[in-house]
């Protein structure tokens, strides 16, 4: 496994773009920074789905593999807190410097899955970089991780959730198991207002044109197609934000159902 997550982040560094970007919002009473870490592009021969053919016609498309990865930080007033924490930990300690954000400051860090590009800014030097935060991640992220080194970094500070928690009454726990063991979505609700954030359900543009399409990236294919079609049938054309680790312009919007299959409308500056 460790080998897996090695040559993946290799694929991943050897394409990303180290340029971040911010884009608020307010939900109901809540302050919503959407950061981009980084954008990048996924290598073509990452991608299966069953006619070669037609995969190869998308490929082809413009942007088809453009990608970013982004991070969620949520001010409640009497939390700050971050949906997973990128790539690069001085990327993301410089944006939330530059929105008047201290490390010291996050007390809540809500991680989708462990993988790399999602809990490397928790650790610089081998250090802990938010050293009051507690680190809510899956029962069974933990479970598969267990020689990581986020779990030796923050060993007071790891709050294990079940799935469908209310971790806080305005943040609950879905299951979206498949990309993961233990990949988790956060529905975050505020004054009638509702974002989910849904980590990597998707990856790439071409996943809202056919969700059939999906990436090496996933231990388990057939599940996690399976859950991005469930997903993104059940939140289309809904009033729900969706806010996507791997999603373009910062990665937050709502989802739309179109005559083929998805489009994405993204917030604007």
């Amino acid at each position: 496994m460790k080998k897996l997550f090695s040559i993946i982040a290799m694929l991943f560094l050897s394409s990303c773009l180290f340029a971040a970007n911010v884009i608020n919002m307010k939900l109901g009473k809540f302050d919503v920074t959407a950061i981009k870490i980084q954008s990048m592009d996924h290598k073509k021969d990452l991608f299966r789905y069953k006619d070669s053919k037609k995969l190869e016609e998308i490929l082809n498309q413009k942007d088809s593999t453009a990608s970013a990865i982004n991070v969620f930080y949520v001010d409640t007033g009497d939390h700050k807190i971050l949906f997973d924490t990128g790539i690069n930990a001085q990327i993301l300690l410089d944006v939330l410097k530059s929105i008047k954000v201290e490390p010291k400051n996050i007390d809540t860090i809500c991680i989708t899955h462990m993988h790399f590009d999602h809990i490397a800014g928790l650790i610089q030097d081998y250090n802990r970089v938010f050293p009051k935060a507690d680190i809510y991640i899956a029962q069974e992220e933990v479970d598969a991780n267990k020689t990581s080194e986020i779990l030796l970094a923050y060993p007071n500070r790891i709050k294990q959730f079940k799935q469908n928690e209310q971790i806080f009454p305005f943040i609950k726990t879905i299951p979206a198991f498949g990309h993961t063991l233990g990949h988790t979505m956060f529905e975050v609700t505020s004054d009638g207002q509702t974002m989910l954030v849904w980590g990597d359900i998707l990856h790439a543009p071409i996943q809202f044109q056919d969700p059939n399409i999906y990436l090496i990236y996933d231990t388990d294919p057939i599940q996690a197609l399976s859950v991005r079609k469930k997903v993104m049938k059940e939140y289309a054309d809904t009033d729900t934000y969706i806010a996507g680790a791997h999603l373009l312009n910062c990665g937050i919007g709502k989802l739309k159902k179109d005559k083929t299959g998805y489009k994405f409308d993204f917030l604007q500056k």
